[in-house]
């Protein structure tokens, strides 16, 4: 009888007729590529015409601080009827769904669902993350990323278009990090991978939390040398990440951040990546991402072998990351911040290499280029 119900339900709900609603999704709320998206829109002018919504977690402090005309919120969780309700009516009637990574329900052909990739793949992410087979359009950085990005999340390379990423659109923006009471010479943001995921016990892919920091003394060590070279050292750990398995460490050279910290500040992530001065990161997108960029990335790698057993990954990692200097323990990384400092810049030649196939555009459009795609194709 159940199942029944919900099928006499679905029916009516592909039947609603279609309004001028368009639907963001993004993962934490309010941020990332549907962000960009959503800001270019309203550059446009699309909210004069348009309902443009944003589905969010269960946190409605989350909305927007500015009030912008036809912008609206529904509760993308929340079973309290009046929200079932709400998002029932929104999602059925929505012209367009824009997600970037909690992907948002379509309920007819009519809609258009249109995805921005939450990162081309590095990992094969098929074991616990697919996409949806009611995605019409997924979003990539280059021709070489489709299947790859494609068999990572058990989905059809037919179906991805290259544009850009449209967050990497903020990397191209200049604004001086100054808001230290310290004076630093260099700014390396470290940008690890999830390891233990903080919504599914179950999903454990290291048995690390951070990789090279394993104790309080090696914490101490990476101060000592980052305070040697007046090298600001900023650890964001990825949203995903389970934090309560790292200590969250504010010394001198080495602090623990998050997103509030930089929103705080008046950046966005990538605008603040962009601006930073190197990137340590891992298996993460952010690498293809950051290669724009023309900086030193440092790839912490001492649980490698482990990841790879745990997960496994879709590119061939001794060619797509030889551009990234590789780091396994607390000397290597001492000297990569030395490196930093004293503009040493030893795999230049690497990166442009594996930028020339992992990117068509270099440029600050991607944005525009989705846009106009959902212009011609979707509304």
């Amino acid at each position: 009888m159940k199942s029944l119900l919900i099928k006499i339900g679905k029916f009516f709900l592909s039947k609603m007729p279609k309004k001028n609603i368009i639907v963001f999704e993004s993962h934490p709320d309010i941020s990332d590529n549907a962000l960009y998206v959503f800001n270019e829109m309203i550059r446009r002018g699309y909210n004069k015409k348009y309902k443009l919504v944003w589905a969010l977690g269960d946190d409605e402090s989350q909305r927007l601080k500015e009030k912008i005309k036809n912008v609206y919120y529904i509760s993308h969780y929340s079973y309290a009827f009046k929200d079932i309700i709400k998002r029932l009516y929104v999602l059925s009637s929505a012209k367009l769904l824009i997600s970037s990574n909690n992907h948002l329900k379509k309920y007819s052909n009519k809609t258009k669902h249109i995805n921005l990739e939450h990162g081309a793949a590095i990992k094969n992410c098929s074991k616990y993350y697919t996409y949806p087979d009611d995605i019409d359009v997924v979003t990539e950085l280059s021709q070489y990323l489709i299947e790859p990005s494609a068999r990572s999340v058990g989905f059809y390379p037919e179906k991805y278009i290259v544009t850009g990423l449209p967050r990497n659109d903020g990397l191209f923006k200049k604004k001086k990090i100054d808001f230290f009471e310290e004076k630093y010479d260099k700014i390396i943001l470290w940008l690890p991978t999830f390891r233990q995921h903080k919504h599914n016990e179950n999903i454990c892919l290291s048995s690390i939390a951070i990789p090279i920091i394993r104790d309080i003394e090696k914490v101490k060590l990476i101060n000592e040398c980052a305070k040697k070279y007046n090298v600001l050292l900023l650890l964001k750990p990825h949203p995903a990440q389970d934090v309560s398995k790292i200590e969250q460490y504010s010394l001198s050279h080495l602090k623990v951040i998050d997103d509030e910290f930089i929103n705080r500040h008046n950046y966005d992530l990538y605008e603040f990546l962009g601006n930073c001065d190197a990137l340590i990161t891992d298996y993460s997108s952010v690498y293809y991402d950051f290669l724009l960029c023309d900086k030193p990335i440092g790839l912490a790698w001492d649980d490698y072998d482990e990841y790879e057993k745990n997960e496994g990954f879709v590119v061939d990692m001794e060619t797509v990351m030889a551009g990234g200097v590789k780091i396994y323990d607390v000397e290597e990384l001492c000297e990569f911040i030395c490196d930093v400092k004293n503009d040493v810049d030893r795999l230049n030649i690497e990166r442009n290499d594996i930028l020339r196939f992992t990117h068509k555009y270099k440029d600050n459009k991607s944005s525009q280029r989705v846009v106009d795609y959902i212009e011609r194709e979707c509304l």
